[in-house]
């Protein structure tokens, strides 16, 4: 990572957090290989790969310990050769996933790897939402790089509870992911991007037994 001048990276993590929801389930191992199946059911957006032909990458870990997801060209930015509009990006994707009932899980907190370049006045703003569907009260992740800016920079989470399905429900993963940059100077070129593919791991959990008609 490299800053021009003496001004250094300021990096600020905001996160609503809001009390999990209650569950008698035990912690898990991950499931066996062959006992999960997880696929793209769609995606939105101006941040999602343009085309009919183009796709989300994604990846599901044999070892059922998590999945990746790379948006491939997500990049919001202003200035020269800039649209009105791309100094926001997001996408909003739906995954689909079968499990035995005899589990649950949760998606753990991401670490984001982001590249731009901000200059002194520039600041960028990744926003992301990780839950399933139905779920209200979700945590909202944002995160802010003020420059002058050049480089690579990894954006750890803060320590949150997961968010776990609810046992015996069937529900889509949503995840909502956004970038917006925002600079005074127009002739100079501001951008922030999501390079790399990112990692989403799972934390499981037992289910209670139905409870059997006496």
């Amino acid at each position: 990572m490299m800053n021009s001048g003496r001004t250094m990276l300021v990096a600020l993590s905001a996160t609503l957090v809001l009390p999990c929801p209650a569950s008698t389930a035990a912690s898990a191992d991950p499931l066996p290989p062959g006992e999960m199946t997880l696929e793209v059911r769609q995606y939105s957006g101006t941040g999602c790969p343009p085309g009919p032909a183009a796709k989300v990458r994604f990846s599901l870990k044999k070892d059922h310990t998590g999945f990746t997801v790379g948006l491939g060209s997500m990049v919001a930015k202003t200035g020269p050769g800039s649209a009105p509009d791309d100094f926001r990006k997001d996408c909003d994707l739906f995954l689909d996933y079968q499990i035995p009932s005899s589990h649950t899980f949760a998606i753990r907190p991401v670490t984001y790897t982001v590249r731009g370049q901000l200059g002194s006045d520039g600041s960028a703003d990744l926003t992301s939402r990780i839950f399933f569907t139905g779920d209200q009260g979700v945590p909202i992740r944002w995160e802010r790089l003020n420059g002058p800016f050049k480089g690579v920079q990894q954006l750890p989470p803060a320590d949150t509870e997961p968010w776990y399905k609810p046992c015996g429900e069937d529900r889509l993963i949503r995840i909502q992911t956004s970038l917006l940059v925002d600079s005074s100077d127009k002739s100079r070129k501001n951008f922030l991007e999501l390079p790399n593919d990112d990692l989403y791991e799972f934390a499981w959990k037992e289910c209670p037994e139905p409870s059997r008609p006496r």
